[in-house]
This record gives structure tokens, sequence and C-alpha cells, in this order.
């Protein structure tokens, strides 16, 4: 009887440790995060001239972005390339997305730009950036990088992406039009023409006169 009861205890213990993993809570797999891209183009033109340039970020996915009310998917930063000025803050609608970078670690004319609430998968958020060319600077590079992820939960996934270059083409002026060949002088011509005249009228003369 006793050793009956022995062996009867052993699966009753094990039945119990099975129903305390069956009744344990299933922990949820994490959400998919975002990954954020920095974006940035070529500044192209002629020194002296100001250009458009599209700057900002996109969210590569495969999540949407996290978001504190108020505040915004995040922050970037855009740094101009040596020898060019970014000439005005650009405007988005009512929106004023960019303000100058403060503090000692600023850059000269760069700018903290916010990323807007709704920032799904595949979204881009950029910005016209108006750039002046004022010198031509070889191997001239400036930046756009991702600086803060308001509400991710998770790490950057690909952080690799988060900088890229803004570099410069200064391009050569148009050549100047070639001088128009000047005008022939009417009166020349018509002098000219006078002259072909009267010498062609003195040699008929001459040869009248000899035959007489």
């Amino acid at each position: 009887m006793k050793r009956t009861m022995r062996w009867a205890a052993v699966p009753a213990a094990a039945l119990a440790a099975g129903l305390g993993l069956c009744a344990a809570p299933a922990q949820a797999a994490p959400a998919p995060g975002a990954d954020y891209q920095a974006v940035a183009h070529p500044v192209v033109g002629r020194l002296g001239e100001t250009v458009e340039v599209e700057l900002g970020v996109r969210n590569g996915g495969p999540g949407p972005a996290g978001v504190r009310p108020g505040r915004g998917a995040g922050t970037y930063e855009v740094t101009p390339p040596p020898g060019t000025t970014i000439t005005a803050p650009p405007h988005s609608g009512a929106r004023q997305p960019c303000v100058p970078a403060v503090g000692p670690d600023a850059q000269p004319g760069s700018y903290i730009c916010s990323i807007g609430e709704h920032f799904s998968a595949g979204e881009r958020e950029t910005l016209g950036f108006r750039v002046r060319i004022d010198e031509k600077v070889e191997g001239a590079e400036g930046q756009v990088r991702v600086l803060d992820r308001d509400g991710e939960p998770s790490p950057d996934p690909d952080p690799g992406n988060d900088a890229a270059p803004i570099r410069v083409e200064v391009v050569d002026r148009l050549p100047e039009p070639l001088p128009e060949p000047p005008a022939t002088s009417s009166t020349l011509l018509l002098a000219t023409t006078s002259g072909t005249a009267v010498s062609a009228g003195a040699i008929a003369l001459g040869v009248t006169r000899r035959r007489r």
C-alpha cells in the first residue's frame, strides 16, 4: 500500500508542475522598431548662388516611430558644408520645425529639426533648405544626423544610417556669349557702291574719248 501511494505521488507532482507551466503567462513579443535613416542631397550650383536642398530623415520601418505627445518622434541635426550658408530655416506650413543649434559643441550655422508626430514606416520627413554657396572648398561635406528618438522603446536596428553627408558640387559659370559681328554700315556700303559707279563711269568716259 505504501509503495502504491509512493508511485502515485510522483505523477501528481508532475501534473501539478505541468499545470503550473500552463498557467504561467506567455511573454509578449517585442513590437518591431523603427529604423531612422538620414536623408541628404548634394548642394549643386555656382559660386554666389542660393539653391534649395532636400534634407531630413526617413522611417525605414518595419514599425512606426514612437511618439511622445507634444514632442514629436525625435530630432535631427543639419550641418551645412564648409563654404556654404543656410540662409534661413525652412518652414513647413505654420509649423517651424528647425531652430539654430546652440551649445559648446554646436557647429556654426547648424540647425536642430524636430520630426512630426505622424512618422509611419516607409514615410520620410524632409524640408527644403536654402543654401548659399559662398566659396569653393575642396572636399567640403556637411551632415544630416539623427539625434534623438523620443518614445522609441527599442534601439535603432541599423545605427549606421543615422547620418548622411551633404556634399557640394560647384559648377562653372556659363560661358559668356560671343560678341556679335559689327553690322555693315549702310553709309560705307553706299560710299563703296557710289565709288564703284563713279570709277566705272570714268572708265567708260575714257574709252569713249579714245575712240574719238
